[in-house]
């Protein structure tokens, strides 16, 4: 799996290089958390077997797994928003232990943290130290000879069919999730429920309808996240669209770099950035503040981590991370931010979320 592809997913723009992507992938691991601790809603046994399609194919559970390993970046969402607590994660944003946030932490309960594993290679022989019974890689990126050796291992759950690497969309990753474990009707509620959250905050403001969006990080020049990157459908989600300019900007990716000298195109009804605002102006060379998106106010910031601190963001965590867990708890600070940046006053500025 590509590093530099994951250190863009992180959209740690406030950092070096070696940082930018350390951040991602410094494989520090927290105690292991045994053996998977499910909650009173637990897998029904009844419903197996059952199949799951993705990329390199099918894949079959035949009965219901007790041991989970989340070889993708953010699954373990799912899997405790269905009663599964997984026994290992991947190293990603680091801004909590265990990779578990705080709209996960009611669902994990008293069970231990997982075991987090490093994201700098795959390393089957540690994956096969926890005897997984399942294996869930959905948002990742794994290749057809990782999937082959990962489900010598145990059945293993690729990328969805259709998409970029790490662009399974959050509505498909869930349902696959839930479908592995046995647990379909309760995936498609869960999943329901989310939209209808996000449905109901596009009902509530009209004025996001038809405006452009797009979000952005300070990587090689300006790295744009394409129209099919699970941030960029949040914003479709609530009713803003792509703009045209850039909807091809990742081809089979889930985006693409311009050259710093090109920030001044960048300007769009709402325009996100996954960095500080000296970030930004520091690495594009003062060019983005040239645009009308800057001067009326229609930028939105969303750094790595606080200001005047060393801690990762919670909120940049959320924004990044698109799961039915972290959705509803985004809403509620990220609306009032979009609210601001297309209220049609030049002076609004909108607030940085300091948590």
């Amino acid at each position: 799996m590509n590093l530099s592809r994951r250190g863009v997913l992180t959209g740690c723009g406030a950092l070096g290089v070696g940082m930018f992507l350390a951040a991602c992938n410094s494989g520090s691991e927290s105690s292991p958390a045994g053996t998977t601790g499910a909650s009173s809603g637990g897998t029904d046994g009844s419903a197996f077997p059952v199949t799951v399609k993705h990329k390199y194919g099918t894949t079959t559970v035949k009965s219901a797994p007790k041991r989970v390993v989340c070889v993708g970046l953010c699954e373990q969402d799912s899997l405790l928003a269905l009663g599964i607590v997984p026994v290992a994660v991947t190293a990603w944003l680091e801004a909590a232990k265990g990779e578990i946030y705080p709209w996960a932490m009611p669902k994990l309960g008293s069970a231990p943290l997982p075991k987090v594993l490093s994201s700098e290679k795959l390393n089957i022989e540690q994956i096969a130290v926890l005897k997984p019974d399942l294996i869930v890689a959905i948002y990742s990126g794994i290749t057809q000879s990782e999937y082959t050796k990962l489900s010598q291992l145990a059945p293993t759950v690729a990328p969805a069919k259709g998409y970029p690497d790490y662009g399974t969309p959050w509505s498909t990753l869930t349902q696959m999730v839930a479908d592995a474990i046995g647990k379909h009707d309760e995936g498609a509620t869960l999943v329901k429920s989310v939209q209808a959250k996000l449905t109901a905050a596009k009902k509530a403001h009209p004025q996001f309808v038809g405006k452009t969006a797009i979000v952005a990080t300070t990587y090689e020049g300006a790295y744009l996240y394409g129209p099919d990157d699970p941030r960029s459908q949040i914003q479709h989600a609530l009713g803003f669209t792509y703009p045209a300019k850039f909807k091809d900007i990742g081809g089979t990716s889930f985006g693409g770099s311009i050259s710093a000298e090109r920030a001044k195109e960048i300007d769009f009804d709402v325009v996100v950035w996954l960095a500080s605002e000296a970030d930004v102006k520091t690495k594009l060379g003062g060019l983005y503040e040239q645009t009308r998106a800057f001067k009326q106010g229609r930028t939105i910031y969303i750094p790595s981590s606080i200001s005047d601190s060393k801690k990762n963001s919670t909120y940049a965590s959320a924004f990044t991370m698109v799961t039915p867990l972290s959705i509803p708890w985004l809403l509620t600070r990220y609306v009032p931010q979009l609210t601001a940046a297309v209220d049609g006053n030049p002076a609004t500025k909108v607030k940085v979320v300091a948590e």
